[in-house]
């Protein structure tokens, strides 16, 4: 019992030290927000976000594993998120619906959520500035009809990626998030490329030559019907938007007749 003592009292001295470095970390939080509230930057930047949960978890000498250090972290940083400003979480369908389950995995149980039926006032939320981030389900086969063609119009970009389950065999579930503007480069990154395709013979291999002429892989096709005819085609491919090879690639589909919009770069999953 002597022992069992000892080891709790230095937990405690452990507990309070740590309480207080939380408190410096979340006043260092809300200089940062008002910094930003000044320049008119995002309140989320994914890349960042990332960037440190690889750094703590590369640094990390055990016994606390990966998945224990980005739980411990996603509640330290929500409610840093929170005191930056009121956070706000736009998410696809209603409270405690898997659409907000995903976002609580990324953005934890400090910031605020709202919650929409319709694709197109989630949309709006973002956009308008009424919510920071969106929350929306991408399916196996990529994002539903309706959300590529709010996405060819929208200047919303995907920001990060959530991806839940997958175990004992089942399908994991895959959901993105939104933001207002393209992210910074994170230093692994993937890109969502959106553009229409006539339906003609050819016409999909004609628009995947130029990734292989500029040595840029592509991690992803998935294909929609598009409203007026033809097809969305959405792909995702490794790295970031401003890298050299991908310009390459998109002045290629350019002087091929494609017309691509980037819809946003964000962390690769590891």
């Amino acid at each position: 019992m002597e022992d069992l003592t000892k080891l709790r009292e230095a937990i405690d001295a452990i507990d309070v030290r740590l309480m207080d470095l939380l408190n410096e970390r979340a006043q260092l939080a809300q200089e940062i927000g008002r910094i930003k509230e000044r320049n008119g930057a995002p309140v989320y930047a994914a890349g960042r976000a990332e960037q440190l949960m690889r750094r703590l978890v590369e640094r990390s000498a055990g016994p606390l594993e990966e998945q224990a250090i980005r739980a411990i972290y996603r509640e330290i940083m929500s409610a840093s998120l929170a005191l930056e400003k009121d956070t706000v979480i736009a998410c696809e369908g209603c409270v405690a619906g898997r659409t907000h389950f995903a976002a609580k995995q990324q953005f934890g149980a400090s910031v605020r959520y709202t919650f929409h039926n319709d694709p197109v006032d989630l949309f709006k939320a973002v956009t308008s500035g009424k919510a920071d981030c969106g929350v929306i389900a991408s399916g196996v086969e990529g994002p539903d009809s309706t959300v590529l063609e709010i996405l060819m119009t929208t200047e919303a970009q995907l920001a990060s990626q959530i991806v839940l389950g997958g175990e004992e065999g089942s399908h994991r579930a895959r959901y993105f998030v939104l933001g207002k503007a393209l992210n910074a480069c994170s230093g692994d990154d993937q890109t969502a490329l959106l553009f229409h395709l006539t339906d003609q013979p050819g016409a999909l291999a004609s628009a995947l030559e130029p990734f292989r002429g500029a040595g840029v892989n592509v991690i992803s096709i998935h294909s929609r019907p598009a409203a007026g005819g033809g097809l969305h085609l959405f792909l995702e491919v490794e790295g970031y938007a401003g890298d050299q090879s991908l310009g390459h690639a998109l002045s290629l589909l350019n002087e091929r007749g494609f017309s691509p919009k980037v819809c946003g770069s964000y962390p690769r999953m590891q």
